[in-house]
Formats: structure tokens, C-alpha cells, sequence
């Protein structure tokens, strides 16, 4: 039985304290937060203590894996001490923020020890594609991929928390934040990236927020393939990702939570596991194979992802393709 320690109990701290309550290998042990009422009111839900400074969470030696739930400037810093006092660590997007950020904590800590919730990979259909192209040889090698995300985020999501939609504090706009993971997806079928070219834009909150709502880029990967990526928030709604693989000799398209090929439905994902409709159902079920199944990602995993990134964050700032 590991304990378990979520930190930060805002959006999503609830989604990991939910599937924490009802696994057999793990217990929600504790809950963090610097709002007292709401770790109270968590702590009480769930059985759990309460916490309301991270560093007593640290040294609280029955807490086995620390969920780092908090805004995106806290995870870099709050991985590092949970790795110092050897817990493991679960980390909600972005890992970390920043490329210089990524080579310290590569270079400093053992990374298979950060389990990053990249939970759009535990999608019945990516799983189901995955398994396809490691072992049907007969559809050839991957030789492009299409990404196209188009949500809807307004002034109220932004001014709900006063961290979101800052360089400093978010890092970044539609691309750190709701995009990677449609980005992810991408990296995970072709690998590693070689060179990107990328724009961005905010078209549509201007004087609201100082980062993107809208990104592109076109990406040239090391396997010789060739990736498109676009995406915004300045929908008029959150509507379907849509991804599409294309193989030397076959074709996929992942949309509305279904894998089609040759017009043909392969699959749909799961409706055990709950989610938005518009980014699949995979976050409890990732969280779900951590503890039950043992079935783990680990940093490492998504480094071609977190390079690609802040490649394109790169060639966007200054207009030049970069190689990664």
C-alpha cells in the first residue's frame, strides 16, 4: 500500500483524489494546500490529514508519492525537494517550464522516479494505435502526423486564477497548457524532432492575458517525417482534437474518441474511465495504471515532447526555424 500526497487542491487535485479513493494499492494519506478551508474540507472527504505547508508533507516519512497539483511555476522546484526526500513523484503537465529546467533535473535526478500525468497516451484508441504500429510492420514506417486542437478559454477562465495566462507563472499559453498533451501525441508516434519552424499569436485576448492563444508549427522529425501542429484557443467552443497518422502504407484518424482507418472504426475509448468529451478519458485510468498496474511513464519518456516544445516557444519568439 503506497501513501499518497496530493499538493495543490484546485482544478484537478480533485480528479487525483477520486481515483486515489477507490485503488486497492494505494491511499489518499494526505492532502495539501495553503488554503486551510479547502484542505480541511478535502482532508475531511477523504479520511486524510491535512496540510497546509509543503514542507511538512516532505518530512512526514509515512507519505510514499507526493501529486503535484499545483500552478505550473510551483512543479520544477516542488519535484526536486519531493525527489530530496525520497518520494516519488507524480507531476500534472508541464513537467517543468523551462529547457533549462529540463536539462538540471536530468542531469541532477534520477527521472524515472517522475511519473507525468500524460494521460491522453492511456486512451483506448492511442493505446489500440500504439500497439498497431509497434507490431503490424506491414503498414510501413511513420512518415507524417497532423495535430489540430481548437478550445474556446475566456477572460473568466484567465481571471479565475491569477497565475494562468503570465509568461513568469504559466510559462506559456494554449501550448504549455491545454496543447501539449495533442503535441504529445504526437512525438509518441514519430519520435524525436529535428527541426521546427512556428508562430504565435493572441487574437483574441489581447490586454487579458501576455502570452499565445493561438500557436503553429511545422515539424521536421529526425525519422525523416514531417508533422503539422495547430492551435488555439479562441474557438467559439471546445471541440474534438483531431489527429490524424499518416504510415507509409496506411492511414489513421483519431477524432471524437474513435481510431478510424480506410473509413473504418477500429475502436472508441472507453467510457470507464470519465472525462470532457473534447480531450478523451484517460486521466484516471493513467493515474489508475501508476498504482494498479505498475504501467508507468517516466520523464525520460516524454523528453522528445518537452524539447519540441520549447522549440517551438523559440522559433515563434524570434521567427527562425530551430533545430532541436
Amino acid at each position: 500500500m503506497m501513501n499518497a500526497c496530493i499538493v495543490g487542491f484546485g482544478a484537478i487535485g480533485p480528479v487525483h483524489a477520486e481515483v486515489l479513493s477507490n485503488l486497492k494499492s494505494a491511499k489518499l494519506y494526505a492532502v495539501c494546500d495553503i488554503d486551510k478551508s479547502r484542505a480541511d474540507k478535502a482532508a475531511q472527504q477523504y479520511n486524510a490529514k491535512a496540510y497546509y505547508n509543503f514542507d511538512e508533507c516532505l518530512n512526514d516519512k509515512n507519505i510514499d508519492v507526493i501529486h503535484i497539483c499545483t500552478p505550473h511555476y510551483l512543479h520544477y522546484e516542488m519535484s526536486c525537494k519531493a525527489l530530496e526526500h525520497g518520494k516519488k513523484v507524480v507531476v500534472e503537465k508541464p513537467a517543468v517550464m523551462t529547457k533549462d529546467e529540463l536539462e538540471k533535473i536530468f542531469s541532477e535526478y534520477n527521472v524515472e522516479n517522475i511519473y507525468p500525468v500524460v494521460q491522453n497516451r492511456k486512451n483506448i484508441c492511442i493505446e489500440e494505435l500504439k500497439r498497431i504500429a509497434s507490431s503490424d510492420k506491414s503498414i510501413g514506417k511513420p512518415i507524417g502526423v497532423k495535430g489540430i486542437l481548437t478550445w474556446s478559454r475566456g477572460a473568466s477562465y484567465y481571471n479565475a486564477a491569477d497565475w494562468r495566462g503570465k509568461k513568469a507563472t504559466e510559462g506559456g499559453g494554449v501550448l504549455i497548457n491545454q496543447a501539449v498533451h495533442t503535441l504529445d501525441l504526437m512525438m509518441y508516434f514519430m519520435g524525436a524532432a529535428k527541426e521546427v519552424s512556428a508562430s504565435m499569436h493572441n487574437c483574441s485576448l489581447q490586454g487579458i492575458i501576455e502570452v499565445e492563444d493561438t500557436i503553429d508549427a511545422y515539424i521536421k522529425y529526425e525519422s525523416g517525417a514531417t508533422g503539422i501542429f495547430y492551435a488555439t484557443n479562441a474557438y467559439c467552443k471546445n471541440s474534438s482534437v483531431q489527429l490524424e497518422f499518416e504510415f507509409e502504407n496506411r492511414s489513421f484518424k483519431y477524432v471524437e474518441g474513435m481510431l478510424i482507418s480506410n473509413g473504418e472504426v477500429i475502436c472508441s475509448d472507453s467510457q470507464e474511465f470519465k472525462g470532457k468529451d473534447y480531450w478523451g478519458n484517460g486521466h484516471a485510468k493513467a493515474l489508475y495504471d501508476y498504482y494498479e498496474n505498475k504501467d508507468r511513464f517516466s520523464l525520460a519518456d516524454i523528453k522528445d515532447t518537452m524539447n519540441a516544445m520549447f522549440a517551438i516557444y523559440e522559433s515563434a519568439q524570434n521567427g527562425k526555424s530551430v533545430i532541436v
